[in-house]
């Protein structure tokens, strides 16, 4: 009996009454909706609304969400309903993204940061120049991102970082953009699950800090072989809860009328010649973890 009711996202809960409008300064009456987690709404703010629309966040950690159908359970993904009647989403989450990348500029890059912040840049704008030069693949180096255990698709909290490759022809650059794309090769892996459960995927938004990153950006897009776009407006899950709030209260008639809000700024589109350099790394990225896992739970 302590438990909320359980209600679809786009539903009135309630409306404020005379005490909280008195500690709130909300007007009484105003509604109150149901509402959302914080990752379902930036995938709203950026219109995977329906079946096939997927949202990749670039965040401190990696979160896909891929609206289906129907009800699709499988053990390395998350599922359940989407935020809507008939609609169910699977869901994952990689552990390490931009924690591993502020770890690299925290050990390997701080001339980098100083450097930038005296000269009043972004210090990761700036890291961005490593990358430049280096082509894909990074001259042979592999990056498993378990730095902090992994979620899906391995779902192993024993799993760890690793580095492979390593030579003395590589660089620093060499380091991060192989961070880059040791990311990248994650989120290839979800994308050949969602082939493999035969779900359809008829676009990508791409959505957080990361999408800033021109060149982590386009090395997904060359890994995966996908085109990813980007809205225009990038408040996120403020901006998405927004816009639910609008549909709850019957400001906007329907879903389709709110996906008309959201407007492109720009795409990553594939280069396949690249695309075809990434597959043999692609499996090497899942055979290493698959011949080092034994050893990563030893104590």
């Amino acid at each position: 009996d302590q438990l909320a009711e359980c209600r679809w996202t786009n539903e009135i809960a309630g409306e404020v009454h005379a005490q909280a409008a008195r500690e709130t300064g909300l007007a009484v009456g105003t509604k109150v909706t149901t509402g959302t987690a914080d990752a379902s709404a930036e995938a709203l703010s950026a219109g995977v609304m329906s079946p096939g629309d997927m949202m990749i966040m670039y965040g401190s950690s990696i979160f896909i969400i891929h609206v289906v159908e129907k009800l699709v359970k499988d053990k390395r993904l998350w599922a359940g309903p989407y935020m809507f009647k008939g609609t169910y989403s699977l869901a994952a989450g990689m552990s390490c993204s931009g924690t591993l990348i502020r770890w690299f500029r925290d050990n390997f890059a701080q001339d980098i940061v100083q450097k930038a912040q005296a000269e009043g840049l972004n210090p990761y704008a700036a890291m961005t120049a490593l990358a430049e030069g280096i082509p894909p693949g990074s001259d042979g180096l592999v990056v498993l991102p378990y730095f902090s255990g992994e979620r899906t698709p391995i779902n192993d909290p024993m799993a760890k970082g690793m580095v492979y490759g390593l030579n003395l022809l590589h660089t620093r650059g060499h380091v991060y953009k192989a961070i880059l794309e040791g990311i990248g090769y994650g989120i290839r892996q979800h994308m050949e699950i969602f082939e493999e459960l035969g779900v359809d995927t008829r676009k990508i938004m791409a959505v957080g800090g990361g999408v800033k990153n021109a060149v982590w950006l386009q090395a997904v897009s060359d890994i995966c072989g996908k085109t990813q776009q980007y809205p225009q407006v990038e408040s996120g899950a403020a901006y998405g809860d927004a816009m639910l709030a609008a549909l709850a209260v019957g400001h906007y008639p329907d879903l389709e009328t709110l996906s008309r809000l959201v407007r492109m700024k720009g795409k990553s589109v594939p280069e396949m010649s690249n695309h075809e350099v990434y597959r043999p790394l692609a499996r090497k990225y899942r055979d290493l973890y698959l011949a080092t896992s034994k050893i990563m739970h030893e104590p």
